[in-house]
């Protein structure tokens, strides 16, 4: 098809989870080589999906719990596209309180617009693909190209098959199923079943067990269509039987009603006639007979479209993996909106920004790049589903006790949203006051700085999301800070301080980092961290990286080696200072303004001590220099009055 891997989905989505016959019909369409089969199969689609439609219409309306009437056409001789689109349309209209009554109502309700009657979406999507196949009449079978893609042009047929299926998505969702046996046991019914669902047509036998309550079902070997608890029985319109061309089980749909017989065939095609009364049950239903649906109840509680909603997100799950689609809608909208912000400001489609930045304008990732943008972006219970273990452990250590007095677990929150929680912490425990996530874009500050933007960014980058043995951490001591994270360095650790590049362990997610800057070349900021670590006189970060445990761990002191910090300004600012640089603060905090021979004064420390500490303070941001006049930087003024 020429369709992107996008526009095809709805398609290979209805191959996956819907009806045995409907899913076969859609997945025809997605194999097509050529416009004119294309068209061909989208014409087969619709009156595959028509015939099953009118099915489970006159099932339901059998079932029907009150006395209303509908006025059915009177089927006879061979049956049509628009023979079986007239019967799911009357039924749809009548007055009834049957299962699939308001289902049904969602495809084929027509709406008032502007004075105008409008059909409902399957409703419309039908009359026009049934338009389209009678115009073309035996022409079909000899279609050109150059016809079938003037055809594809004008009338979409493809997007009509698609609005036909998306009108009646909630009635396609419900499990259809034949029970081969059931036996009674002391504990429940075992019930073995064959799912109909998706393009499998020779699905396993599944073993269920329903409950005492209300027992199984009343036939075997018969089509069963699930709407919560109640089960409909589809025959006569549907049958389960031998196939004889395949010689194996298939379901037949009504063809033909003869005088004192019916003929049915398979999808492919191959007939057979059916007798034994079948032709005047056929009639029977349409002159309003009723008959009971079943009743089933799983052991467990659950009815059997439920159990199949659980089934059905896991295998739509599969798919979207297995073809690496990009559902944007599964995201969390406020990261999306944020992160998309960042790349352009004032967007207006977020999804499509990201798309052609961060992925190239592709519809289609690679598996494990769907796996990175779902870390990245997911909602909560999307990242939970693919870490199986907690984001992010932060904490602040009481020394004394060795144990955590204050702590911050992110339990399920995306990768973005994991980074913004971070950023607020480590601000807040370490005196730097508000810092923003988009600061992060910045790449130079002081050395609190540095270090909380280098720790975050690179544990977000380099971590090894599969391995669910533990959160990511990160832990303030009063004189260090240590971070742990699963994922062996891929650059051995006495190369990392020398801003080694490393073979990107999630590439995807760095690059999402890089794109909004808070990222750079790999392996610079481990360097940059490190010269900072060596202005401020503090001893280089520690790494610890096991391969055999699939561990990394960094120690980074925040005191200066062999100095003790000054009580007074940790207590107050919560930066950490010696006591040369304490006192040399003193002096600038207590006037407006002052200079190094006015400190040196005041201090009795020698001008080169002096122009250290200030270096220091003035690279921590603490305090400001103008030329030769120092002052205490604005906010810690404010902050002290």
């Amino acid at each position: 098809m020429t369709e992107t891997a996008a526009e095809q989905w709805p398609l290979r989505r209805a191959s996956l989870i819907y009806p045995t016959p409907v899913a076969i019909a859609c997945g025809r369409v997605l194999r097509t080589r050529t416009a004119a089969e294309r068209v061909n199969a989208c014409l087969k689609a619709a009156e595959v999906l028509t015939r099953y439609l009118a099915a489970v219409a006159v099932a339901s309306f059998a079932s029907r719990d009150d006395d209303a009437e509908a006025k059915l056409s009177e089927l006879s001789g061979n049956l049509s596209f628009g023979h079986f689109l007239t019967t799911v349309q009357e039924v749809a209209g009548a007055n009834g309180n049957h299962p699939a009554a308001s289902l049904l109502a969602q495809g084929f309700k027509a709406t008032k617009r502007n004075k105008e009657t409008v059909r409902g979406k399957t409703d419309g999507a039908l009359v026009s693909l049934l338009g389209l196949r009678n115009d073309l009449g035996h022409e079909l079978r000899n279609l050109d190209e150059a016809k079938a893609a003037a055809i594809e042009a004008a009338s979409a047929p493809a997007a009509l098959l698609v609005d036909a299926l998306d009108g009646v998505e909630a009635l396609l969702s419900k499990p259809l199923f034949v029970v081969e046996d059931q036996q009674w046991t002391r504990e429940a019914l075992v019930v073995r079943r064959l799912l109909l669902m998706g393009e499998s047509s020779d699905p396993a036998p599944q073993s269920i067990k329903v409950g005492h309550e209300t027992g199984g079902v009343g036939e075997t070997r018969t089509p069963y269509l699930a709407i919560n608890k109640t089960c409909l029985q589809l025959p006569p319109w549907l049958l389960w039987g031998i196939d004889h061309g395949r010689q194996n089980f298939a379901l037949l749909f009504l063809d033909a009603v003869e005088d004192a017989r019916a003929r049915y065939c398979t999808l492919d095609g191959s007939e057979q006639h059916q007798g034994d009364g079948i032709a005047e049950s056929i009639r029977q239903l349409f002159t309003g007979a009723r008959r009971a649906a079943d009743t089933v109840v799983l052991i467990d509680g659950r009815h059997l479209a439920s159990e199949w909603s659980d089934t059905r997100k896991q295998i739509e799950e599969s798919g979207r993996r297995q073809d690496g689609l990009v559902d944007w809608l599964s995201f969390e909208p406020a990261t999306i909106k944020w992160y998309a912000g960042l790349l352009e400001a004032g967007t207006q489609d977020a999804h499509a920004t990201i798309r052609e930045r961060l992925l190239d304008g592709r519809y289609q990732v690679e598996p494990d790049e769907l796996r990175q943008l779902r870390l990245l972006f997911g909602r909560p219970a999307m990242v939970r589903s693919e870490l199986q273990r907690d984001v992010l452990d932060l904490r602040v250590i009481d020394p004394a006790t060795m144990r955590p007095s204050k702590r911050n677990l992110v339990e399920s929150a995306n990768l973005i949203e994991a980074l913004k929680r971070a950023v607020q912490f480590f601000a807040e425990q370490t005196g730097m006051g508000e810092v923003a996530p988009e600061d992060l874009r910045k790449t130079e500050g002081s050395l609190d700085y540095l270090t909380l933007r280098e720790i975050f960014v690179n544990q977000t980058i380099h971590q090894d999301y599969t391995d669910s043995t533990a959160a990511a951490q990160l832990s303030l001591w009063p004189d260090k800070v240590t971070v742990f994270n699963t994922g062996y360095s891929l650059v051995p650790t006495e190369r990392l301080l020398n801003g080694d590049r490393s073979q990107s362990r999630n590439p995807l997610i760095a690059r999402a980092l890089r794109l909004i800057g808070f990222a750079e070349i790999s392996g610079s900021g481990i360097r940059a961290l490190h010269l900072a670590c060596q202005r401020a006189r503090r001893p280089a970060p520690v790494f610890e990286s096991s391969r055999e445990a699939n561990t990394f761990a960094l120690t980074l002191s925040t005191v200066e080696e062999g100095v003790m910090p000054d009580a007074y300004w940790k207590d107050i600012i919560g930066i950490r200072l010696s006591e040369q640089q304490a006192q040399v603060l003193n002096v600038i905090a207590e006037a407006a303004s002052t200079t190094i021979p006015l400190i040196e004064s005041a201090t009795g420390l020698d001008a080169g001590d002096i122009a250290e500490a200030i270096d220091f303070l003035v690279f921590q941001r603490v305090v400001e220099q103008d030329e030769a006049n120092l002052r205490l930087a604005n906010h810690l003024r404010e902050k002290l009055g």
